[in-house]
């Protein structure tokens, strides 16, 4: 068993800015992505029921993020496009729908 520090870029669309020109506030995302991944920090990712079914692979994970930031994120005006997870400053997979 081993872990991992991975860098997550989360990349949304909008069609409206609000009333101080912004589609969404970093803030709000940095928020939820932090705790999406709170929910796999310091866990033996085979043993969390996302991944019970399919190898937590970083593919897997950046699309476990897209699933529950989509939730959190998706409005009639805001979109989650894309989830990409950085393992290294060199690889990454991007994960969207």
């Amino acid at each position: 068993m081993h872990g991992h520090n991975w860098k997550v870029e989360v990349e949304v669309l909008g069609n409206k800015l609000d009333n101080i020109g912004m589609v969404i506030d970093f803030k709000d995302i940095k928020n939820s992505a932090k705790e999406v991944g709170k929910k796999l920090d310091h866990q033996f990712l085979n043993d969390l029921t996302p991944f019970k079914e399919n190898n937590p692979t970083a593919e897997n994970i950046a699309k476990y993020f897209y699933s529950e930031l989509s939730t959190m994120i998706n409005t009639n005006d805001i979109r989650l496009k894309s989830i990409k997870l950085w393992e290294t400053d060199k690889y990454a997979v991007e994960y969207m729908e």
